[in-house]
C-alpha cells in the first residue's frame, strides 16, 4: 500500500496542473494526470461513517479503524499502479476537488501531504468564462463557466474549505499560484522541504517532461508542454 502519498487540490484554473507536472519531474515523485475519482471516494468514505458507523460497528463487527483500512486500500489501488510504471517510490494525485476532502484524506492517509493552491480570485473567475466545459449530467455548459457569481462562489468554497483543513490544526501547505509563476524556484524549494523531498532542479524542466503530453485531456496541457512564462 502507498507510503505518504501527496494530494494536491485548488479551485480549477488555480494553477493545479503546472504544480502536477512540477512533481512529477521529480525523480521521487509520480503524479499523473488528475485521476478525479479520488474525491468521490473520499466523499464515499465520509459518508459512509455519517450513515452506517453504528450499524457497521455493532452489528457487522467492522469499526471505525477497519473501516478506513478498506478506503485507504481501496483508493491505493487506484494509484499504486502508476508510480511503479514510472519506477517511483512516492505517488501524487491532482484533482482540483480535493482540497473539498483533506479532513477525510488525511482520516485515511495519516501520514499523507495536502497541497492547496490558491490564485487570485479574480484571476480564476476571468479563466473560467474562457471555457467550454459541459456538465456531464445535463448536456449542458457548466454553471461556472458561464456565471462569473457562481464561479467567485465556487472559489471561495474552495478556498475556506482548504483553510479549515489548515486552521483543524493538521497540516496543509497553502501554495500561491502567483509565487509559484513568479519565484518557481524559491516557492518549489519550500514545497519539498515541506514534504521531505530533496531539492532536484528538474522540476524547473517540467515542459520537458515527456508523460505530460501522453494522453492528458486536461485544460492546461498545452500551457505546462511550454516554458513557465
Amino acid at each position: 500500500m502507498i507510503k505518504r502519498p501527496i494530494f494536491i487540490g485548488g479551485m480549477p484554473r488555480s494553477g493545479t496542473t503546472l504544480l502536477r507536472v512540477m512533481l512529477d519531474s521529480h525523480p521521487n515523485i509520480a503524479c499523473g494526470p488528475e485521476l478525479r475519482a479520488i474525491p468521490s471516494l473520499a466523499q464515499f468514505s465520509a459518508q459512509t461513517k455519517a450513515h452506517c458507523e453504528d450499524t457497521l460497528n455493532e452489528s457487522y463487527r467492522l469499526p471505525r479503524v477497519e473501516l478506513n483500512e478498506i478506503f485507504r486500500r481501496f483508493i491505493s489501488s487506484f494509484l499504486e499502479p502508476y508510480a511503479r510504471s514510472r519506477g517511483k517510490s512516492r505517488i501524487a494525485e491532482k484533482t482540483p476537488a480535493n482540497v473539498l476532502h483533506f479532513d477525510e484524506l488525511r482520516q485515511l492517509f495519516p501520514d499523507c501531504d495536502r497541497i492547496h493552491i490558491i490564485r487570485d480570485g479574480r484571476d480564476v473567475v476571468a479563466s473560467l468564462l474562457t471555457m467550454d466545459w459541459t456538465d456531464a449530467r445535463t448536456g449542458k455548459p457548466m454553471e461556472m463557466t458561464r456565471d462569473p457569481a457562481a464561479a467567485a462562489a465556487l472559489w471561495r468554497d474552495h478556498v475556506l474549505a482548504g483553510r479549515a483543513a489548515k486552521m483543524a490544526g493538521k497540516s496543509v501547505i497553502e501554495l500561491r499560484y502567483e509565487a509559484l509563476a513568479r519565484d518557481p524556484e524559491r516557492t518549489l524549494r519550500g514545497v519539498f522541504e515541506s514534504i521531505g523531498e530533496p531539492w532536484d532542479d528538474r522540476v524547473l524542466e517540467f515542459h520537458r517532461n515527456a508523460t505530460i503530453r501522453a494522453g492528458i485531456d486536461e485544460a492546461s496541457a498545452p500551457q505546462v508542454a511550454k516554458p513557465l512564462s
